[in-house]
């Protein structure tokens, strides 16, 4: 499974790089906020998945430890050799001897629980942008289509987001799987009634959960489709709200941070009623004539010019990797 995840950030790298300068409208609280690229979105992704796989690989390390102590962990039947014995098992079985026996001390496990928990919750943050951004109101992003995938058996029209479906189910099934082993490791003395035996199907149903959504969304985001045609509408879709903070910044070098949020947030009201762009009220506005040039105000409003280091942060995601 951490190939397939390896093979994700492969193709989140990729999409990264090649959409570094795709300008797109950022969205806070669901509605439209200040210009970012889409290689901006998917390098945040990127880092994100980088960093609960690398979490994953260790707590996976951690827990590949030998359990081997006998009827309650002394290894009384082996005499003054139990080390020994347990040396000799660990390297037939390719895994680590811990300082002593650990029957009845869950943690490792919980924590390997925890950390699938997480990837899986990234996966699902993934998939619900992607889902968000397929939307037919949206169209900025689809999954890659094929026969008999994504249709729907009563609407012909249907291209249905199917792998960010599996993956956002696996986001929801997975938090109450972490819980099961969570709930399983106050056990009793050296080995415990019941909280073992509740990990034994749910520990595998969280790496099965976990496993198919990695591979349908390495799937996905191999073959996303990208309309940056449309990203760029959407974005100027909003009469110029999107680079209201834009316009603010520009006008504050002269009038000064609030008085200047203050004529743009009225503006904004203004060209909001009037059905016009947020650009053709502030040109009519005498305080910002007297301070503000009508060439600057047309590079406060190009999207291009207020994208701060997004592309730097592109850049630094992808060179910042796990190996």
């Amino acid at each position: 499974m951490c190939g397939v995840l390896v093979q994700l950030e492969d193709a989140l790298a990729a999409l990264a790089e090649r959409h570094v300068e795709t300008v797109m409208v950022a969205r806070t609280w669901l509605q439209q906020a200040t210009p970012t690229t889409f290689g901006r979105k998917a390098a945040g992704w990127l880092a994100a998945l980088r960093r609960t796989r690398a979490g994953l690989e260790r707590a996976l390390r951690e827990a590949s430890v030998l359990q081997f102590g006998g009827a309650s962990g002394t290894l009384a039947s082996l005499g003054d050799r139990g080390v020994e014995v347990g040396e000799a098992l660990a390297r037939e079985l390719g895994l680590t001897l811990p300082a002593l026996p650990w029957h009845a001390e869950r943690d490792r496990f919980a924590a390997l629980a925890a950390a699938c928990g997480n990837v899986a919750g990234i996966l699902g943050k993934i998939a619900r942008d992607v889902s968000l951004l397929a939307q037919n109101e949206i169209a900025e992003a689809a999954e890659p289509s094929a026969p008999g995938r994504g249709g729907s058996s009563t609407m012909p029209q249907k291209r249905n987001p199917v792998a960010c479906a599996i993956a956002l189910a696996a986001a929801v099934r997975a938090p109450a799987l972490v819980a099961t082993m969570f709930a399983a490791m106050p056990q009793e003395h050296e080995r415990g009634l019941g909280g073992w035996h509740a990990e034994w199907e749910t520990l595998p149903e969280l790496v099965r959960v976990l496993s198919g959504s990695a591979h349908v969304m390495a799937q996905a985001i191999a073959g996303l489709e990208v309309d940056a045609a449309r990203m760029r509408a959407n974005l100027d879709a909003t009469q110029g709200f999107a680079m209201a903070e834009s316009f603010k910044t520009a006008l504050a070098v002269s009038l000064g941070l609030w008085r200047a949020h203050d004529i743009v947030e009225a503006a904004s009201r203004r060209a909001a009623g009037e059905g016009r762009t947020l650009r053709e009220v502030l040109d009519g506005d005498p305080d910002v004539r007297a301070h503000v040039s009508p060439e600057a105000l047309d590079r406060a409003g190009d999207p291009r010019n207020y994208l701060g280091v997004a592309t730097q942060f592109v850049q630094r995601s992808i060179a910042d990797r796990a190996p």
